[in-house]
């Protein structure tokens, strides 16, 4: 039951968050820190927005529900169903979060973020809201990995977001736009470096195939337990002298199990175009 002058259920908030806390287990945000960062984040520009523009008690329940558990279908084996969370307006949160997960059957990532904003336009501005504050949180300054072009499609997805779901509040939908408008797409550095004890192993971020490259020996580094990189950075082209001694693709290959299957999986997306 709804207190005096309570804008919105802290109970909702609890089971939500229990409910996200268990399903992301050890996730990380791209900065490394807690998956609980990114999505309480996104409530709280929801809690935020609830004092400069008017919905009621149960609208922003919903609205709050479906920020904290948006990516749980999505990223997670857990699925937000009657079955799984007891919660008010049950039945409104699990279709908000159907409609804030992107369907990965379809082939690219411009077509998955199409067809979930054509199910959100369907939803109750409530649910909306939250693909709005997402995007707000997630135009903090880009991971370091990132190269320009992936920056810029970043933006120009913002602006898809904004031109489609604008309307459902004016306070987060201007808050979008300054974020647009500020986010920094120019890089200073051109090069990410892998490098061990003795070599270093440079991508160049201007490969149209960088992004899959380094997300491959990136993980496939994890995969290993780190034991053919110590840690990545960013360089400029005038830094590159400094680091000569570099490693041939053969040397990933020479300090690796071939033969096993996750490790290929990794292999094969390595383009070797990219590494310098």
């Amino acid at each position: 039951m709804k207190n005096y002058n309570e804008l919105y259920s802290t109970k909702v908030y609890k089971d939500a968050l229990a409910f996200a806390l268990k399903a992301h287990k050890e996730q990380k945000t791209p900065e490394g820190l807690p998956y609980s960062f990114h999505i309480c984040s996104v409530a709280n520009e929801i809690i935020n927005s609830l004092s400069m523009h008017n919905i009621s008690y149960d609208k922003a329940n919903i609205a709050i529900a479906c920020a904290l558990l948006h990516d749980v279908n999505e990223d997670t084996s857990t699925i937000v169903s009657k079955n799984t969370l007891k919660l008010e307006n049950i039945d409104s949160v699990v279709a908000g979060v159907a409609a804030l997960t992107k369907d990965e059957t379809l082939g690219t990532k411009q077509e998955q973020m199409k067809d979930s904003l054509n199910r959100l336009v369907k939803q109750p501005y409530c649910v909306q809201m939250v693909k709005l504050a997402d995007r707000i949180t997630n135009l903090a300054p880009a991971p370091l990995f990132w190269n320009k072009a992936k920056r810029q499609s970043y933006v120009n997805e913002a602006k898809l977001i904004l031109d489609t779901l604008k309307d459902s509040n004016d306070y987060l939908a201007s808050k979008l736009q300054y974020k647009i408008e500020n986010y920094a797409i120019e890089l200073d550095d051109n090069y990410i470096v892998f490098t061990n004890e003795n070599s270093q192993l440079i991508l160049d971020k201007s490969h149209k195939n960088y992004l899959k490259t380094f997300k491959a020996i990136n993980r496939l580094n994890e995969y290993l337990n780190h034991s053919l990189f110590n840690s990545w950075t960013n360089i400029n082209k005038d830094r590159l002298e400094e680091y000569k001694n570099n490693l041939d693709i053969n040397y990933i290959k020479s300090n690796i199990n071939k033969n096993d299957e996750k490790v290929q999986n990794f292999l094969n997306k390595i383009d070797t175009d990219v590494i310098i």
